[in-house]
């Protein structure tokens, strides 16, 4: 008898094949037969009209602390993903020594915008090494199957402590941290990541340890991957405005003979013809052989923020240094005649290119006071110009006036569909940028799967549907290795979506307070989206949770 009998549905493989009408049976946590299936079963779905295909696999998420309090990885569970991959853009809480706790603790928080007190009160420390990390999970019920990397920063503080975040390392240093790598690689990491990214701080207003290493570091540490033969390089570099970056990336993965992830081809307003040069040359690459791939979103990146949070102009030095000061020192700053003409200078007259767009007819007031009410939803420059100030004077004021609780939205990238369609086609570009677990009170992005298969295949016709599915499944199980998973085939793991083709897309964000402590959050909820079926389980059905905890901690060896 099998446990589960899907029938009747259309099935989307993951192997981009022409999707067909079949049953699909899984027993002990496996697919063990698609087509005809006459046997009895324990519980079988009509699937009559919707799609079944694998399980999605969202490869950039930072979800390392989050599954401590949240099991389920909300709000990626609701949208048919099944597996994620945890770690990226260089930040972990393993390797660590008990005394730099508060040290990883302050990477996560600046960058990657983790309210401070859920991480300080809610992260279970007692680990030390990378597998007793994953050990600490594993004894936990999940919702999902997690696979992490190993991040260059922990392993960094781990051999340099504080010393980290001001100098290079010496050779005996980057010899333990090879061991430190090595160490996560046999304990069972997917791979390796670190972090370039010039605009990523600490908290305390410090580069980020990864930021201090030299490029002979960063190169040996990817080569202990490419010596297990096995896992992948991930690579954060932020704006991606230079040919010697693509080089670099050519370069790791040739040598290591591993695939390199790197971040991200994006259409942005800074640059807005940028993508077509990073598309050429990700083509270039691979007529070398050499395997870097690019990862891009379905979605826009819109963050919401106040100037008591924000974070989207840290690559600009003096709004930086203003927003790193304590309140009152940051509005006296905010007042100074000449702190503002050095901040007009670089949010509005310097043409050199950074990732922040310069565009204030594009950054939105959302929330006010009653008194300011009228110009929600109107841009800064909208306001300023009706105030008969200059852009950055208005939108100081505003925010002063309000003691700098007023609500902007920002969105710089994948602002023009067009390009954005184009990027997503691309055979190279793996799509998936989610950020699950960061930016908590700033955006959500768990829906990158639901818009692609909704908005971008449905809607726009992109790219057919089968497509879709398999740059959400196979494509990402063949780049990083997870084995068993990302096709419906009978042996392989049975990690399901079941959705309505007609139907499924991403909810708007909605802004909870669920955090530990009441603490806000976004969430994103799917329409859709009817079964999220994880190692043979039913974890979601319609949207709710069906009380299972199937996820498992997945080792790549």
């Amino acid at each position: 008898m099998y446990d589960l009998v899907l029938k009747g549905g259309r099935v989307y493989d993951g192997s981009g094949l022409p999707g067909f009408t079949a049953d699909v049976a899984i027993a002990d946590g496996h697919i063990q037969a698609i087509g005809r299936v006459d046997e009895p079963a324990r519980r079988v779905i009509d699937a009559d009209g919707l799609a079944v295909s694998p399980g999605f696999i969202d490869f950039h998420t930072h979800l390392d602390a989050q599954f401590f309090w949240d099991p389920l990885g909300s709000s990626l569970n609701e949208h048919g993903v099944t597996t994620v991959i945890t770690g990226n853009c260089g930040l972990t809480l393993a390797p660590v020594k008990e005394q730099d706790h508060e040290a990883l603790v302050g990477t996560f928080i600046r960058v990657e915008g983790m309210p401070a007190k859920v991480l300080r009160s809610e992260v279970p420390w007692g680990w030390r090494s990378h597998g007793e990390y994953m050990a600490a999970l594993r004894s936990r019920p999940l919702g999902l199957n997690i696979a992490t990397l190993v991040g260059h920063c922990a392993v960094r503080q781990f051999a340099l402590g504080d010393d980290s975040v001001e100098r290079e390392a010496t050779e005996d240093e980057i010899r333990t941290m090879e061991g430190l790598v090595r160490e996560g690689m046999e304990a069972g990491a997917f791979g390796f990541s670190t972090n370039m990214n010039d605009r990523h701080f600490r908290e305390d207003g410090k580069p980020i340890p990864s930021r201090l290493a030299a490029r002979e570091e960063v190169d040996r540490l990817c080569g202990v991957v490419g010596d297990c033969r096995r896992g992948v390089v991930q690579f954060s570099h932020g704006g991606f405005r230079s040919a010697e970056h693509m080089d670099w990336y050519n370069d790791v993965a040739k040598a290591t003979g591993r695939p390199l992830i790197w971040q991200s081809i994006l259409h942005r307003w800074a640059d807005p013809n940028m993508w077509r040069w990073q598309l050429e040359q990700t083509a270039d690459s691979f007529k070398q052989g050499a395997p870097a791939y690019p990862i891009t979103n379905a979605r826009p990146f819109s963050n919401r923020w106040t100037l008591k949070d924000a974070q989207v102009f840290d690559e600009l030095p003096t709004w930086k240094n203003v927003l790193f000061l304590p309140l009152e020192a940051r509005m006296a700053a905010f007042r100074d005649p000449e702190t503002r003409r050095k901040m007009t200078w670089e949010a509005v007259e310097d043409t050199r290119p950074i990732s922040f767009s310069r565009r204030w007819d594009i950054i939105k007031i959302r929330k006010t006071r009653p008194e300011n009410e009228q110009w929600k939803n109107k841009s800064v420059a909208e306001y300023a110009a009706a105030q008969g100030k200059p852009v950055i004077d208005g939108f100081l004021d505003l925010a002063l006036s309000e003691d700098l609780e007023t609500l902007f939205e920002s969105s710089d990238n994948q602002g023009d569909p067009d390009a954005v369609g184009e990027i997503l086609r691309s055979p190279y570009v793996l799509v998936g940028q989610s950020d699950a677990g960061a930016h908590l009170a700033f955006d959500a992005g768990f829906g990158y799967s639901t818009l692609l298969l909704g908005y971008w295949s449905r809607e726009r016709g992109v790219m057919p549907l089968e497509e879709a599915v398999r740059k959400l499944t196979f494509m990402v199980a063949s780049i990083f290795d997870v084995r068993d998973r990302g096709l419906l085939r009978p042996g392989y793991v049975a990690d399901v979506a079941v959705f309505d083709p007609e139907t499924v897309m991403a909810d708007d964000r909605e802004l909870v307070h669920d955090l530990p402590g009441g603490e806000p959050r976004y969430v994103q909820h799917a329409t859709g989206m009817h079964y999220t079926i994880v190692n043979g389980e039913v974890l979601m059905e319609n949207g709710k949770h069906s009380g299972a905890y199937p996820g498992r901690v997945l080792s790549s060896v």
